[in-house]
């Protein structure tokens, strides 16, 4: 009888899923962001040629605002812009994306001030990193496409507090990295041009944004209703897909922490119109449970469900512009996945997730790990993967073409050409 409690007790601290209360992660403010001042964040050099390497710290938001303040002393408009950028780069760095974004918009307004496209490939990336963290995933994708696509090779290691980050980046042309059946460009240099880029941004109201809004349980939805709304009947121009993880612990690979904190992992499909409409849906695969011990290393098997995940939390995500060939595979594939038994060990969201990924040219290695009475692709190893930077794009054989961006961890880009 000992050993029924415990396995039960075993079971439910194992499960993958759980039906947690709505939850609230806090913002940080500015006096907590200060503290974070004396934060030792470096970059670790790299050798690897014709990338280019680098080591130094990060600037923080003090001395940011104080380069601001000496350009705008000076009324020197090519120093202002790159402080609004440098002050852009500060508050990612601590995770407050609504100041992020506001020195965003004004870096984008002082666009013409910038000295070189380099700067500018930086700006529309930060502003991908902060639009996916915001959740506005096809306005990201439209500001990665802006950036001529960037290369990024990243390493992060924590120690005590201090985070090394390796990275390098490096604008390319997009002809090195898709054919023409990836995006029509005729269509992208009308929809995704900058008049209607920047304007779509700029109609962003930063006053009502939420810098980390309440968090609510993901409903269950129909998979047909979720893959009608691709059959539209309009013709479109480009798709992409992202990949999202939620790991137990950020930046660990723990596979389990706090009971039933086990992280999550799943998908962002977007079909993006000759009509600039969008169409954009984030989903993953979750256990119905029959009982208390369905989907648990006791009984790993059990009935499956589709949910919406257009508010899931997320800590790694990669995404990646792919042909409407592969995207009609993805749709044929969630089809027919959706009705399959959920497993534990051998069919779960992170199975779904990598699945789709995979299917879309996204390789993601090491995402295995052992837990008792079972082992299995899981979100804690899988994010652990893309932070180690264990990720390429198969139609390169690199990272060319993938937009890779943390929720928690700092990526410092350097653009270079």
């Amino acid at each position: 009888m000992k050993y029924f409690y415990y396995s039960i007790i075993l079971s439910v601290f194992l499960c993958f899923h759980n039906n947690a209360s709505a939850q609230t992660v806090s913002a940080k403010s500015d006096s907590v962001i200060a503290t974070y001042d004396s934060l030792g964040l470096y970059l670790s050099s790299i050798t690897d040629s014709p990338y280019v390497s680098s080591k130094q710290k990060i600037i923080s938001v003090r001395s940011a605002n104080k380069l601001l303040a000496q350009a705008e002393a000076k009324n020197d408009l090519k120093s202002k812009a790159h402080a609004l950028l440098t002050l852009s780069d500060a508050y990612i760095a601590y995770g407050n994306n609504k100041k992020a974004f506001s020195y965003l918009i004004r870096s984008l307004k002082a666009k013409d001030d910038f000295d070189d496209d380099i700067a500018v490939a930086h700006m529309y990336y930060n502003l991908a990193i902060v639009l996916s963290r915001l959740k506005q995933y096809p306005a990201a994708l439209k500001c990665f496409y802006k950036t001529g696509y960037v290369y990024q090779q990243t390493n992060f290691k924590r120690k005590r507090r201090q985070i090394s980050a390796i990275d390098t980046s490096v604008v390319l042309s997009r002809a090195e990295l898709y054919g023409n059946a990836v995006v029509d460009e005729n269509a992208a240099s009308n929809i995704f041009s900058d008049s209607l880029v920047d304007a779509s941004l700029f109609a962003i109201d930063t006053i009502k944004i939420v810098n980390n809004p309440l968090l609510e349980d993901s409903p269950s939805v129909d998979y047909d209703n979720l893959l009608d709304a691709f059959y539209d009947n309009k013709p479109a121009f480009a798709y992409a897909v992202m990949i999202h993880i939620k790991q137990p612990i950020s930046g660990r690979s723990d596979v389990f922490t706090r009971i039933t904190k086990v992280g999550h992992t799943f998908i962002t499909l977007i079909k993006f119109n000759t009509d600039s409409t969008v169409v954009s849906k984030s989903f993953g695969f979750y256990p119905l449970k029959d009982n208390i011990l369905s989907a648990t290393p006791l009984l790993p098997s059990t009935n499956s469900e589709i949910k919406n995940d257009s508010l899931h939390d997320w800590d790694e995500a990669i995404g990646k512009f792919i042909s409407a060939k592969k995207f009609e595979q993805i749709l044929d594939f969630v089809d027919e996945a959706s009705p399959k038994r959920y497993n534990l060990n051998k069919n779960n969201c992170t199975d779904f997730g990598l699945h789709i990924a995979n299917m879309a040219g996204i390789t993601i290695t090491g995402t295995r790990s052992n837990w008792p009475l079972g082992k299995g692709n899981n979100p804690a190893t899988t994010g652990q993967s893309i932070l180690r930077g264990k990720f390429i794009n198969t139609d390169t054989q690199n990272q060319h073409g993938l937009f890779a961006c943390s929720n928690n961890l700092f990526i410092h880009r350097i653009i270079a050409q």
